[in-house]
């Protein structure tokens, strides 16, 4: 992944690690793809420059085709896969053509990225414990939060964005076709135009629940982790997931995902109603949303115990009726610990 020389043996000039970086991408992209550049990718990301060069790229790809309708835009990806399929000059080397193409493939990008990640008022909202609010966006779109959630909102001409950033939340999308309404969450990305969903959102892990109409989640495919001491991931070529009324779709922090037709979206739902409805759920998962509502908050004291599994509806913030009801079924105690905690243990 360095600069040759051309056919008239004029020394090309040093490639950017973004240069590199980009046309790497692009051939990836473009399907022509083999086990060997593969190997040849992994060392060239055993550097973290080398790594981190490599993300802005794909983010920058990814803001082109998911947070923007405009043609001229799409149109510079479409070009940059086309010239991608262009044969090499000779095994391992690429014409100086195709680093200048790789360098304004990565202006091109950073402009729309800037462009897109920059256009529109951007406004964050937040919930406490035991907080939920409802807003009603510029377009008639109304966003539900839950307790201890917080999304960032950007409006523009051409997306209907929304950060997910923790915690859970519905959705319910005004239809227009002109502007895709977006929400990210992590890496993934569910678009939809006039829909209702529930997303959550915690620890990495993803759940998509459809209320009505059909959205498309965008995810990166499985992800490979390049070595120690590296903190990001090489997206293998993207993913589409159709959902529909009824389906659920749960994503792993690895990436795996798992779709469930026919889920029972009412449970995922019922904190609009003031209440959390647990199906053979762990303990440790239970515990850890029924603290998003009260100030008293559980602890399980054995990690075992956090694998028992328990089923039942609860009031939300109810925590004391939870812990009675966990230490009827479950083989634990539930003792307090000063104000604001009740430790879980195993039975003597």
């Amino acid at each position: 992944m360095t600069a040759s020389a051309d056919d008239n043996g004029v020394d090309e000039p040093p490639a950017s690690l973004e240069e590199q970086a980009a046309l790497t991408y692009i051939r990836r992209q473009s399907g022509e793809w083999a086990a060997r550049d593969q190997a040849e990718l992994d060392a060239w990301l055993a550097d973290p420059a080398h790594a981190d060069a490599y993300w802005k790229v794909h983010l920058a790809w990814q803001a082109v085709g998911i947070h923007s309708t405009s043609a001229p835009l799409l149109d510079v990806r479409g070009a940059a896969l086309r010239r991608a399929r262009t044969p090499r000059q000779r095994r391992g080397r690429w014409l100086y053509a195709g680093w200048a193409l790789a360098a304004s493939i990565v202006l091109l990008l950073g402009v729309a990225l800037e462009r897109i990640l920059n256009t529109g008022n951007e406004v964050t909202y937040q919930t406490g414990t035991g907080e939920q609010q409802l807003i009603e966006l510029a377009d008639s779109s109304r966003i539900a939060l839950d307790a201890k959630t917080s999304l960032r909102v950007r409006m523009t001409r051409d997306v209907r964005m929304i950060e997910l950033l923790g915690g859970q939340a519905q959705f319910i999308v005004a239809h227009d076709h002109r502007r895709p309404f977006v929400v990210e969450a992590g890496r993934d990305a569910i678009v939809a135009v006039g829909t209702s969903f529930n997303v959550q959102y915690f620890d990495a892990s993803l759940e998509v629940d459809i209320v009505a109409g059909k959205v498309v989640v965008q995810a990166p495919g499985p992800f490979k982790a390049p070595p120690a001491p590296h903190r990001l991931y090489v997206p293998a070529p993207d993913r589409t997931i159709d959902l529909g009324a009824g389906d659920e779709l749960n994503v792993d922090p690895n990436g795996q995902a798992v779709i469930a037709r026919d889920a029972d979206v009412a449970a995922a739902l019922a904190w609009r109603q003031g209440k959390v409805i647990f199906r053979n759920t762990p303990l440790d998962e239970a515990v850890r949303r029924l603290n998003r509502y009260s100030t008293l908050q559980l602890k399980i004291t054995d990690p075992m115990l956090a694998q028992q599994r328990i089923s039942g509806v609860f009031e939300l913030g109810d925590t004391v009726a939870f812990a009675e009801a966990a230490q009827a079924s479950l083989s634990l105690i539930a003792r307090q610990r000063g104000k604001n905690v009740l430790l879980l243990s195993p039975s003597p």
